[in-house]
């Protein structure tokens, strides 16, 4: 889910003590790591109680049988969470981006600090939006990097270092000169975020005496959304934290905002490229569902895209709220090209440069499901691993 309550967290180091702010707000003393551990793994758990913090009983404009299958998917979820790290290695490491504070979530935060001590970090920095009133600005982007008097400006950045607003402001300049069409201001806060975390991270790694080698330490990401903040929030920070491998997601530990998935299963996960990745599954009612994603993203990166022949072949392609995008569109929902026979799906980058998850708008940066009813999940995996992909 989209839905965020994000808590404050101050991590103070004095001495021989490192302290804390859990997600209840009680102070958690623990004594600082005398022998250093060489981490092999990183998990990143996001946002994964987001349907139980908002209760089980569906709003009175909700699907309620909808929501009690999401529900039931999460709490299933949050059990193999936590089987998870009961099987963590002393190699491995939880990195928990908590939603709310409610008992499930509670929970969670518990187990890992129980049963991994200093190698469970919870995240509580707190996510800043840029102010509504620059989506109205003509350039939003260079009036936020030239303009120091711009409203909003100063609040926006409060407490972000100097030395990471001038890499950040380089960072935007560089990407503008490089990609084509108009950012959504949203991508502001995913950029500075991320960087922010990954400092809070490699600073809790120091204090805790946890080191990895970027060059060959992997990374998990899974929570809530599948295809929404559990991609989103991981994008950017693996790079900013030096990893030089990507995060790949987990399905089966994740819950997804896509109502078509509750009762698939997932298949594959096949590396198309160094960093896209196609998501195979197969529906109970017999249905084949792909999804193409990148598996991390930045900011200079473009919109990539997948060309699928669509001759004979029975097939839609929905975004995560069920919308059709093809082969007629819904409303609002994305309108896909079409060229020489093939569907011109954009591959998901996660990073909300192109969209908004606040409108429902047109857009290139959807989570886009490809659904096919009458042909072997054999042939439908072959077709989409030999579309090629394009600009």
């Amino acid at each position: 889910m989209n839905r965020r309550l994000w808590l404050p967290l101050c991590v103070v180091a004095s001495l021989n003590f490192v302290i804390s702010a859990d997600v209840r707000g009680n102070d958690v003393v623990t004594k600082a790591p005398s022998e250093p551990i060489e981490i092999k793994t990183i998990y990143f758990l996001f946002h994964p109680c987001c349907w139980q913090a908002y209760g089980k009983t569906a709003p009175p404009d909700a699907d309620a049988k909808l929501w009690a299958s999401c529900i039931n998917w999460e709490i299933k979820s949050n059990a193999a969470q936590k089987n998870l790290i009961s099987e963590m290695q002393a190699d491995e490491v939880l990195v928990i981006f908590p939603i709310g504070n409610g008992p499930a979530m509670q929970e969670i935060v518990k187990h890992g600090e129980k049963v991994l001590g200093r190698r469970c970090i919870v995240v509580h920095r707190e996510g800043r939006d840029p102010p509504a009133s620059w989506k109205e600005l003509s350039n939003p982007f260079e009036s936020f990097l030239n303009d120091s008097q711009l409203e909003g400006r100063e609040e926006f950045l409060k407490d972000v270092p100097d030395t990471i607003q001038d890499e950040l402001a380089k960072e935007i300049r560089h990407a503008l000169t490089v990609t084509k069409g108009k950012w959504n201001i949203s991508v502001l806060e995913v950029i500075y975020y991320s960087r922010l975390c990954a400092m809070d991270i490699n600073n809790e790694f120091g204090l805790r005496k946890l080191h990895y080698d970027p060059e060959t330490v992997r990374s998990l990401a899974f929570g809530e959304g599948f295809e929404q903040c559990a991609m989103t929030w991981k994008q950017m920070l693996v790079p900013y934290m030096g990893l030089k491998h990507p995060a790949e997601n987990s399905f089966e530990l994740s819950v997804s905002g896509a109502p078509f998935l509750i009762d698939a299963t997932l298949k594959e996960r096949i590396d198309i490229t160094d960093d896209i990745r196609l998501f195979l599954w197969e529906n109970d009612d017999g249905r084949k569902i792909a999804m193409f994603a990148r598996a991390w993203c930045r900011l200079k990166d473009p919109q990539m895209y997948v060309s699928v022949p669509f001759e004979r072949l029975s097939l839609e392609v929905r975004e995560v709220h069920n919308k059709q995008c093809w082969p007629k569109a819904d409303g609002k929902a994305l309108e896909l090209q079409v060229e020489s026979g093939n569907i011109k799906v954009p591959i998901f980058n996660g990073i909300r440069r192109d969209f908004d998850w606040r409108a429902t708008v047109k857009t290139d940066e959807e989570a886009c499901y490809l659904i096919a009813n009458n042909i072997s999940l054999a042939k439908f995996r072959q077709l989409l691993v030999d579309a090629e992909v394009v600009r």
